[in-house]
């Protein structure tokens, strides 16, 4: 062989082989190499309601079709301990916020802004586990007062929730309503014992702003699952914001108790309200029976009276509501048919009884 061919193929070897190794050293793992960071992990849900309404009542004037949530939650992972969701909801409809004043012998308007409230985002959040059975929660997010108010929508077996929560034209704010705060949720005893506490700007008030005074509103909810009898469940939620003029102090308070088995859901629930020297109660009694898996039926017993002392007109008086109905799911529960028949009475008779079909489509993706 030719020197200069020797001489090519000594220098071609001499630098490959330290390229071979340095390929087949990164191909194997070493004990000093550490595994990647796991990629953010993004999950998207939500659900969809669709209404239709057939009765004429105080708070729903025509038939009609109705939208009732478009609801998209998008959440995710920044590391095992932190968390966070940001939801909204695309069926809201923007109201105003008015003000008024006197002006020689007339009222006139003064003043009209968009109600923060009826803006479309829902939650904002971010989730801190610091314990196996304790987390922070800090940001907008439902404010933890009753069963029905925190419950996902799967878990409430009529169309409507109830009237203490629905009825928001005449005060019914006490549940399902977010506000932005920060809350502690955990568990004791065995998880036998769950809790969220929490410290707010107000009590749903200020959703999608900030706070408008000084005193924050402090909310809460227990729940004691009974040892050897898990279906059932006894709890009990309030609130509390103090300000300096009684005109402004907030109160809230109820309690709760559920047996719930594979058939059977037997549920029953009160609670009241102060809003400055407003005083406000409502309850319920529900009953739901599973005899199939993809079929339920359920009655309610429901009680809301807006202002305790005053039934001078529509948004004030007492009502009493009846409903009857049932659900088909379809395919699993994610997806469910529903029609509720309420019927409605007003005990300072101001009012004539009231029907109202409802018929609902409800999908959970």
């Amino acid at each position: 062989m030719p020197s200069s061919r020797l001489t090519a193929l000594v220098i071609t070897t001499v630098v490959a082989l330290p390229v071979y190794a340095q390929d087949t050293a990164s191909s194997k793992p070493t004990a000093s190499s550490t595994p990647p960071a796991a990629e953010p992990q993004v999950k998207v849900d939500g659900f969809l309601q669709l209404w239709y309404v057939d009765g004429h009542t105080i708070t729903n004037a025509h038939d009609s079709y109705r939208v009732r949530r478009a609801f998209v939650r998008v959440d995710g992972s920044i590391s095992p301990r932190v968390h966070w969701r940001v939801s909204i909801d695309a069926a809201k409809a923007l109201s105003l916020t008015k003000s008024s004043t006197v002006v020689g012998d007339s009222t006139v308007l003064s003043d009209a802004s968009v109600d923060e409230r009826s803006r479309m985002l829902q939650d904002a959040a971010i989730s801190i586990t610091v314990a196996p059975t304790l987390r922070f929660d800090v940001g907008q997010q439902l404010i933890p007062l009753s069963y029905e108010g925190v419950a996902l929508t799967t878990k409430v077996e009529t169309v409507q929730r109830t009237m203490f929560i629905e009825e928001r034209a005449r005060g019914g704010t006490l549940g399902d309503i977010r506000d932005v705060g920060a809350t502690a949720i955990g568990s004791l005893v065995n998880d036998y014992v769950t809790y969220q506490v929490g410290l707010f700007n107000d009590m749903g008030d200020s959703q999608n702003q900030v706070d408008a005074n000084d005193q924050k509103a402090t909310i809460g909810r227990v729940v004691v699952r009974v040892p050897g009898l898990s279906a059932l469940q006894l709890g009990g939620s309030g609130g509390f914001e103090g300000a300096t003029k009684v005109t402004d102090r907030r109160e809230r308070a109820g309690g709760e108790g559920q047996f719930r088995t594979g058939w059977l859901t037997l549920r029953s629930e009160v609670m009241g309200a102060r809003d400055g020297n407003t005083r406000r109660l409502g309850y319920y009694g529900l009953g739901a029976i599973r005899p199939r898996p993809d079929v339920e039926l359920v009655g309610r017993w429901d009680y809301w009276d807006p202002d305790l002392h005053n039934e001078s007109g529509p948004t004030t008086v007492a009502e009493r509501q009846i409903t009857a109905g049932g659900s088909y799911f379809i395919e699993t529960a994610a997806t469910r048919l529903s029609a509720n028949f309420v019927r409605s009475f007003f005990p300072s008779r101001q009012l004539s009884p009231t029907s109202e079909l409802l018929l609902g489509l409800h999908v959970v993706w």
